[in-house]
């Protein structure tokens, strides 16, 4: 038997929207089952439900566990440091999905994006589930990338410092390469893992490529003046962790 999610919340009476979730390092799980529970009315709540309760609670409580670990995102990419890289060798858990049709990418329940590089007017048309930047460090000349941990649909885009692209001017080059981590996650794929790369020119979000790989390169011509950046989607069905890169401007 198929329950939809959207109906499991409509007949338990409770509003997604009112379990308000920030960080919290403790994890304190009776406080989460008392407010799942307290938006369920016990008149109305059928055995079927109260079990489905109790797998809201193990779900949030998990949540916040991982909420904790990366600073307070619950969504996107992260940089993977001592404290938080035990997630990357965590499995994948399956989603709860909608028994009908996937929706559309207008579907007013998708997940908002937020950027501050793309324009508003594409960014919430991409089908991406997150966009993060990820400022890199300067040596020598070469911005390098450092570890990062992202999920499916994750996109992430590099940066300078404070957020700031690479000014180039009509025939500059500018270069990006990195190798992905194939044995941290006993479940990525030992011949490569699916992602996109592309370029954001003037806020305009412009593909490039999508391929299965274990290392990624890609190189720009400027066609005209203007700030550039480098973007990366992940493509894949589950994790899939950049080990090391930089980008060049030539």
């Amino acid at each position: 038997m198929k329950i939809k999610i959207s109906e499991m919340f409509e007949h338990a009476r409770m509003n997604a929207d009112d379990l308000q979730i920030g960080e919290d390092p403790t994890i304190d799980k009776d406080r989460i089952r008392k407010i799942v529970l307290h938006k369920i009315s016990p008149k109305k709540t059928s055995r079927r439900f109260a079990l489905i309760a109790v797998a809201i609670v193990a779900m949030l409580a998990a949540a916040i566990g991982a909420n904790a670990a990366t600073g307070g995102k619950l969504f996107g990419a992260i940089v993977l440091n001592d404290e938080n890289r035990h997630l990357a060798e965590m499995p994948d858990y399956a989603s709860m999905t909608e028994a009908s049709t996937a929706p559309s990418i207008n579907d007013v329940n998708k997940r908002s994006l937020n950027s501050n590089i793309i324009r508003e007017g594409q960014l919430q048309t991409l089908n991406a589930g997150s966009v993060t930047n990820i400022e890199l460090e300067e040596k020598d000349s070469l911005f390098l990338i450092p570890q990062l941990l992202t999920g499916n649909g994750d996109l992430v885009i590099f940066t300078k410092e404070k957020g700031a692209g690479w000014e180039l001017k009509k025939g500059d080059k500018l270069s990006i390469e990195f190798n992905l981590d194939l044995t941290t996650n006993s479940y990525s794929d030992p011949n490569g893992e699916y992602m996109e790369l592309g370029l954001i020119h003037n806020g305009e979000l412009i593909k490039g490529f999508h391929s299965k790989e274990k290392s990624f390169a890609y190189t720009v011509t400027a066609d005209e003046d203007g700030v550039y950046y480098f973007y990366a989607e992940n493509y894949s069905a589950g994790k899939i962790i950049v080990e090391s890169g930089i980008v060049e401007q030539q």
